[in-house]
């Protein structure tokens, strides 16, 4: 069960984070014009949704076959500058009503695991059935 279990996580992880040239440049282009995003992976039991404000977006090849990396650069709350890699699957973007994930902006197929009803009670979640 425990085996099983740690599997199945595991195949959540970086779901976005190798993606085609074309998707990273694509997914560049749209984070590039947003003021803000939100890193939370449901998956991954994270608690609380950490909000950026983006300085840089740009991709970067893996140095793995033909694969490439979304990278966004930022000023963390201590202010220095920090530079990550995203997995579309857990970058998410405010709407009007809600909230999507990057992948789902670009129709790249993924599972969120869950969906935020309520940013500011992150805990407060929606199972995806």
């Amino acid at each position: 069960m425990v085996l099983f279990l740690s599997i199945s996580m595991a195949s959540f992880a970086d779901q976005l984070a190798y993606i085609s040239k074309a998707d990273a440049e694509e997914a560049v282009a749209k984070l590039e014009k947003m003021k803000s995003i939100y890193l939370f992976c449901g998956c991954c039991a994270l608690l609380e949704p950490l909000k950026i404000q983006p300085v840089k977006v740009f991709a970067k090849h893996t140095g793995y076959e033909d694969f490439w990396e979304v990278y966004v650069e930022y000023i963390d709350e201590k202010g220095q500058t920090r530079e990550i890699p995203l997995d579309l699957a857990y970058v998410w973007k405010k709407k009007l009503f809600g909230y999507q994930t990057i992948g789902e902006l670009l129709e790249l197929e993924h599972d969120f695991c869950v969906q935020p009803k309520d940013w500011d009670n992150p805990i407060y979640t929606e199972k995806d059935i």
